[in-house]
């Protein structure tokens, strides 16, 4: 009955949800089944575990008859080679013996072997194995070489096991298997299909819900006795960290720096349960007053509601005779419990203090429920706690809402100096328009939170001045409050506003940071010119005669969404300096994607969509990049791409910069990065496109060797059949006499970077069927 009752649920709000979320629902597609959230590097691996095997051993939660493996070096300094992998059942969950016949070789995009860049996570192939639910399996790395520091999660409550001799990941036999761990390692996610789930849960949380004090090997985490009263129906993914808390970093992110790729691309993903807070009650630094606290709740409940998800908040448990308790600090959980329950934030509550705290002294946990410690509960009170999840919340679609749809973004490259006490106008042209806006804030590279003071948004009188239209100003707001402060690694979504959004036009971004915000996290290649104002609030002024200071760089303000009645999702342009605009003239808004955007809008139906320019200058696929260039673009995939408002289509243009910058490029690995960019956009349920390469003859780095790597790949986009559609950007502006060479009038001069002929060619070939909503 609830599967019934579910699926007819899932249909009624098709159009608001991810397409891979509704086949899903009729058993077609990928459903997550286990999940740990990586939490650090383990201790004394700072050159790797070389000639390692570590068998993880993991508890599914919904079963199927294929298979696949997310691994992880999102914490790695230094690209990471995997040697080979292998999935099997375990014959216990104590041990890492397999079933016999159960052992199976896991491939990436064909291949036995993978390389992760640092910063990343990479997906493995489908295979092939018959599992049931609530079964333990073994996942088997083997890293051949040094590699840096090891990516874990800490607090596994189940052992796992090593073997220091050399490559034993296919042994059915856990004999070479003589080192123990109770921490999981690389690995980071399974999914399966060909199950009977619909789709899965995710519980996001700290201690608690990663099961401190559980009985290790046993599965009696809260998020374990959920999935077992679920059955089948839906997947339970655990996301919870040990010490991990909403509005600073401890050993491990905070939860908003982590949300992206913890919760948001989780796969098959329908409703997270949120139990956070409580670390940063009682841990240090304490906070003393509630709103902190409550403002980062609204944000993730409004960022996961924006992908679809329906949103439980869990109330924080007593904590009364731990170490940290104080009455004062008491008052904070109760009146963070008061907004979970009361503040119409969530779509359901999930009352863990009612359910574990004491009758006769309603701030300590009762005592058959206590763990010892007075915070953590014990195996009775975790299954009291999984007994309290309403299972019929889970399964109903997210509180009606209208289609948000990005009509502009920029991707965080990199941070520029401190500027405290400073109005920063950023200057942002538009694709699409609307009639309600709202603004995505972004801290993600800086390492201390910042105070956002006052944001608003206004119409732009002209795309190269700091001038607002009069009556165009706007004030916005984050959860009712004026003000918001970011946590380090973050982002946050303002308010909704109305305002006429004009298509292909301008806007001002002003924000206002009254005190120290620590390095600024900023686009710093923007080929638009935006304003600064030192010494005070000017965010509210429709006057740009206080922003006398011009800056060639978008600071803070990550994106900009609007509410559409036309606009059908938008397309994603994700790639490197010839995406970026680089030697295009500022603010006349002639990059490539602004010639799409251009084409686009004119178009009606299926192809009326927005452009979101992904680009950073000098990115690359495999490496991140010294100095503007960013992140490499799979670690940035899930923030910059798969999260995106509204996102439909992706197109992929990147590679040019690991061809020419690294000292010996690889097309194997090379191609490898792209097919893994493309298994992670599609995982999305999202279209992938993606552009050849351009020619660099006459570029400083251009060798006969780096040019061959290049045809490789283009060879490999053509034909190698791993994306919906190619763009033959390579054919649009090579010189037909000496195809190595860009033509001479689509040459900026540099012999690299496309000049405004050869960008205005590279945005009038694409054919716009290859992006229409299907």
């Amino acid at each position: 009955m609830l599967r019934t009752y579910a699926l007819a649920a899932l249909l009624l709000v098709a159009p608001v949800v991810a397409p891979e979320r509704v086949q899903a629902a009729l058993g077609q597609e990928w459903t997550g089944t286990w999940q740990t959230a990586m939490s650090g590097t383990a201790p004394k691996t700072d050159q790797g575990l070389p000639k390692h095997s570590i068998r993880n051993v993991v508890h599914i939660s919904t079963g199927g008859t294929e298979a696949r493996v997310k691994l992880s070096n999102v914490y790695g300094k230094v690209p990471l080679l995997m040697g080979r992998v292998t999935v099997a059942i375990a014959a216990r969950p104590d041990a890492a013996d397999a079933v016999a016949g159960t052992m199976r070789e896991l491939t990436f995009g064909g291949s036995a072997s993978i390389t992760i860049p640092a910063g990343a996570e990479v997906l493995g192939d489908a295979v092939p194995i018959a599992l049931p639910a609530q079964t333990n399996l073994l996942i088997t790395t083997y890293t051949p070489e040094l590699s840096g520091p090891v990516t874990y999660h800490q607090v596994a409550n189940q052992t796992s096991f090593m073997s220091p001799d050399g490559d034993h990941a296919a042994d059915e036999s856990g004999a070479a298997f003589t080192t123990r761990t109770t921490s999981w390692h690389y690995v980071s996610a399974v999914d399966v299909r060909g199950g009977p789930a619909f789709g899965s849960v995710v519980a996001l949380g700290d201690s608690i819900t990663d099961g401190n004090a559980s009985t290790v090997n046993t599965n009696r985490r809260w998020p374990d006795v959920l999935s077992r009263r679920l059955g089948s129906s839906l997947g339970v993914l655990n996301a919870g960290i040990s010490s991990n808390r909403l509005l600073s970093d401890t050993w491990n992110p905070n939860a908003l720096a982590r949300l992206d790729r913890d919760v948001l691309t989780a796969t098959g993903a329908r409703s997270v349960v949120v139990l956070l807070g409580i670390n940063d009650i009682g841990g240090q630094p304490q906070h003393r007053e509630p709103a902190p606290i409550i403002a980062a709740l609204r944000q993730i409940a409004e960022q996961a509601r924006s992908r679809g998800l329906r949103v439980l908040g869990g109330t924080l448990t007593p904590f009364g005779g731990s170490s940290n308790y104080t009455a004062e600090l008491e008052n904070v959980r109760l009146a963070v419990n008061e907004f979970v329950r009361t503040g119409g934030v969530f779509d359901a509550v999930v009352d863990f203090d009612a359910v574990l705290r004491d009758s006769a002294d309603p701030h300590r946990l009762r005592p058959e429920y206590d763990s010892g410690d007075h915070l953590h509960p014990s195996d009775a009170g975790y299954q009291a706690m999984g007994n309290a999840v309403p299972i019929a919340q889970l399964s109903l679609p997210a509180r009606p809402r209208d289609w948000w749809v990005g009509t502009w973004q920029t991707s965080m490259a990199n941070t520029g100096a401190a500027m405290p006490d400073y109005s920063i106008r950023n200057l942002v042209h538009t694709s699409i328009g609307g009639r309600e806006v709202r603004v995505r804030l972004s801290n993600v590279l800086s390492k201390v939170p910042v105070l956002m003071g006052h944001v608003t948004v206004a119409v732009a009188a002209r795309p190269d001045a700091p001038d607002a239209v009069p009556g165009t100003m706007r004030e916005l707001s984050f959860g009712g409050s004026a003000s918001v402060t970011i946590p380090p690694g973050a982002e946050v979504v303002s308010d909704m506003v109305p305002l006429a959004v004009p298509e292909d036009g301008d806007l001002l971004v002003t924000v206002f940071t009254p005190g120290a915000t620590g390095p600024v996290t900023m686009h710093p290649r923007a080929y638009q010119t935006s304003f600064l104002a030192a010494g005070g609030d000017h965010a509210g002024s429709e006057s740009g005669t206080p922003f006398t200071t011009p800056t060639p760089a978008w600071h803070y303000v990550a994106g900009v969404d609007v509410r559409s009645g036309t606009a059908q999702g938008t397309v994603v342009t994700f790639g490197d300096s010839i995406t970026d605009g680089d030697k295009s003239t500022p603010s006349t808004n002639r990059r490539w994607p602004d010639v799409l955007a251009d084409r686009l809008a004119a178009e009606p139906g299926p192809t009326r969509l927005g452009v979101l320019n992904a680009g950073i200058s000098g990115n690359r696929l495999m490496h991140d990049s010294s100095g503007i260039g960013g992140p490499g673009a799979l670690a940035r995939l899930d923030r910059d791409v798969l999260t995106a408002p509204g996102v439909r289509t992706v197109v992929l243009f990147v590679g040019i910069n690991d061809i020419g910058n690294l000292d010996m490029p690889d097309a194997s690995q090379l191609t490898a990065a792209l097919r893994q960019a493309a298994a992670q956009i599609r995982a999305q349920g999202l279209r992938v496109i993606a552009g050849t390469i351009t020619p660099f003859q006459g570029w400083r780095s251009y060798t006969e060797r780096r040019e061959s790597v290049r045809l490789a790949a283009n060879d490999f986009i053509r034909n190698g059949g791993a994306f919906d559609g190619v763009i033959d950007f390579d054919q649009v502006v090579r010189d037909p006499v000496n195809p190595h060479m860009l033509r001479s009038d689509y040459d900026s001069g540099d012999h690299l970077h496309p000049s405004e002929a050869g960008y205005h060619a590279m945005g009038t070939s694409v054919d716009l069927r290859l992006l229409a909503v299907r």
